[in-house]
């Protein structure tokens, strides 16, 4: 018997959106450092030469925790309080409310690092929507906020998604079938009417299956900068995902969507 979809969640990084210009790490390390300055100079802290390299030690310090957090029980990092860790070891004694902000500082915001949607995203899934399917988004990311409302509103994603469960808000990364339930749940969709599209096989793929939703592993692309927790080669045949596409607008040929409707395939 044939399934029947009537709703499509989507990963957001390399599925949706990519970095196909990142900027050199001079320029990454640059704007940090003069974002930091402003911040730490408006609360009156004299920003001092070993604090250029604060930046630095924060990214390494997310970089471990988001990699121990995702093979281990995939409990999201507490971000600002990292922050709040490592300040302090430059003599920084930061309150709560200051370490939020030395977090969302310290994140430049996809269109300072180039973030660009694949070309065929709005169409496709503006399809989809016009077909009849309900359309939501799961995502693994350490900051969500009004900067990054703001930007998924600049990218025109905004109306065309019912729910974004982030795993910083939702307090479980995926796999954890928490972060997957807390879209289902929002949506009121049970997981054997849901499809899951996304580039990480062991996130996206796996935990999607987990709970009995089709799962449709888009295979990230090649030669571009991607997440640090994307797939370490030979993972491809230990998870098997329902389909493989290489572009969303793909998805149209899927034969478990393509019989909804009679409004053609996305441009």
């Amino acid at each position: 018997m044939t399934r029947r979809i009537t709703a499509v969640l989507f990963d957001l990084g390399d599925t949706l959106w990519h970095f196909p210009n990142m900027p050199p790490h001079e320029a990454i390390r640059k704007e940090t450092v003069r974002r930091f300055r402003r911040l730490l100079e408006g609360w009156g802290i004299v920003f001092r030469d070993e604090l250029r390299f604060l930046g630095r030690d924060i990214r390494l310090a997310v970089e471990e925790e988001t990699e121990r957090a995702f093979w281990g029980d995939c409990i999201s990092p507490n971000y600002p309080l990292l922050c709040k860790e490592v300040a302090s070891r430059f003599g920084l004694d930061l309150s709560d409310s200051q370490a939020e902000e030395l977090w969302d500082t310290w994140n430049l915001g996809g269109p300072f690092l180039g973030r660009q949607l694949f070309p065929d995203v709005i169409d496709t899934l503006q399809w989809l929507r016009d077909c009849g399917y309900r359309l939501g988004a799961v995502t693994n990311r350490g900051y969500s906020g009004p900067h990054f409302q703001a930007e998924m509103r600049g990218l025109g994603l905004s109306d065309l998604f019912e729910v974004v469960s982030i795993s910083c808000d939702v307090g479980y990364m995926k796999p954890h079938p928490r972060i997957f339930q807390h879209a289902l749940d929002a949506m009121g969709l049970p997981p054997q009417e849901t499809m899951m599209v996304g580039d990480n096989l062991r996130a996206d793929v796996a935990g999607a299956k987990a709970l009995g939703m089709i799962a449709v592993w888009r295979r990230p692309p090649l030669g571009e900068p991607v997440e640090e927790t994307a797939d370490p080669p030979g993972t491809e045949g230990e998870i098997a995902p329902d389909y493989i596409i290489d572009n969303i607008a793909d998805l149209a040929g899927l034969p478990i969507l393509s019989p909804v409707g009679e409004m053609g395939r996305p441009r």
